[in-house]
């Protein structure tokens, strides 16, 4: 049996967009697919295999049924398999599931952040990992779910995954093609570095504002630095002013290529610059040099790697985590955990490993509630 190449687990939209992309991608070789609906997973996989084929490209592209709840049936499936990159794409509820709300309610319940919602994010990828750990394979794994957070408390437990994807990626390219449109410069001439969480890059974007988030941004043209130049009020507003985009469910494709370029990265040992969530397990997100032996942070001249992880510490109550402590317990903030307990009844101030997944159910739960209670 062949192995190596990439596994995706967990096939909702994004890591659909990610198949897709990846099957058109020259050079890659092999990807198993997989979830727990098989029906769905088949059609998928198809579905990347006959669109590849439109560009005579053929990848190997295989689905197998996975639960991630079954810890030992995940570790045979990955002794099997051997992936050298696995992206995980699972989660108990999607990002965007807020934000099919009615605009009122979605508003009053996203003022909470996204702290709150942690365990969702949290359970499965944490079960993968023991699951990863228990095979006793090598591999590199690209998390999805909530890592400014998720990984840095994983990494509490000795279980680090390599990288995260999206969030400060999302905003990165957004900001340099609003830099390209501000100053008339070619795209290509902007890099930039930029140290921020989850919450700067979804609020930036929306907003126009940092809402007093701390950040730390760099910004070169030709080489040369030109923060200095740019009014960073001003700069916030050319987001939406000269970079636009759909948002929600329809900014998937934007997400989906910040993995894509992980996962060649990481398979291919690109050396490409970019930047991610929860490197090495660091909370909030950070530039990168991205290879086959993993992620190496990568800041600006005169920042310590100490300073940016303070940062992002601060930044990250901005999103409602007040702490991440040394046993992998979560702290939420008393503004996100009032607004929680107001709202659905929830409380979540301290989130605990050992009771994370009943509290991923309560939550369940009493959103659900909600939802039903608040029904036009």
């Amino acid at each position: 049996m062949e192995k190596g190449g990439i596994m995706i687990v967990g096939l909702g939209d994004l890591a659909g967009w990610v198949l897709e992309f990846l099957a058109r991608l020259p050079g890659i070789k092999r990807i198993v697919v997989g979830d727990i609906n098989e029906e769905w997973g088949i059609q998928k996989v198809n579905s990347a295999i006959i669109g590849a084929s439109q560009l005579n490209l053929f990848p190997q592209i295989h689905f197998r049924r996975m639960d991630v709840n079954d810890i030992q049936g995940m570790a045979a499936i990955l002794r099997e398999e051997e992936p050298e990159v696995i992206y995980n794409s699972t989660t108990l509820q999607s990002w965007w599931v807020i934000t099919q709300l009615p605009k009122a309610l979605y508003q009053e319940i996203d003022e909470a952040r996204y702290g709150p919602w942690f365990p969702m994010h949290f359970v499965l990828t944490h079960k993968l990992m023991l699951a990863i750990q228990a095979a006793g394979i090598k591999t590199l794994v690209a998390n999805a779910a909530f890592p400014d957070a998720v990984n840095p408390a994983l990494a509490r437990l000795g279980l680090t995954p390599t990288v995260g994807v999206g969030n400060i990626d999302n905003l990165v390219p957004s900001l340099r093609l609003a830099v390209s449109r501000k100053l008339n410069v070619p795209l290509p001439s902007i890099s930039l570095f930029l140290v921020a969480p989850h919450f700067f890059s979804y609020f930036t974007s929306r907003f126009g504002h940092t809402a007093g988030c701390p950040y730390l941004l760099k910004v070169m043209v030709y080489d040369k630095d030109v923060t200095p130049q740019l009014n960073s009020d001003e700069l916030w507003k050319d987001l939406i002013k000269y970079a636009r985009r759909p948002g929600s469910l329809k900014a998937h494709p934007v997400v989906a290529a910040s993995v894509v370029k992980i996962i060649r990265g990481l398979l291919h040992d690109t050396r490409e610059f970019g930047h991610a969530p929860g490197p090495n397990g660091l909370p909030g997100g950070y530039p990168i040099l991205i290879s086959s032996s993993g992620v190496e942070v990568v800041l600006p001249e005169g920042v310590t790697l100490e300073e940016a992880v303070k940062l992002n510490n601060e930044a990250q109550k901005f999103d409602g985590i007040e702490e991440i402590r040394k046993d992998g317990t979560v702290v939420i903030t008393d503004k996100s955990a009032e607004i929680m307990k107001r709202l659905l009844g929830f409380d979540c101030q301290v989130l605990k490993i050992s009771q994370m997944e009943e509290k991923a159910k309560e939550l369940d739960e009493r959103f659900r509630r909600y939802v039903e209670k608040n029904k036009a």
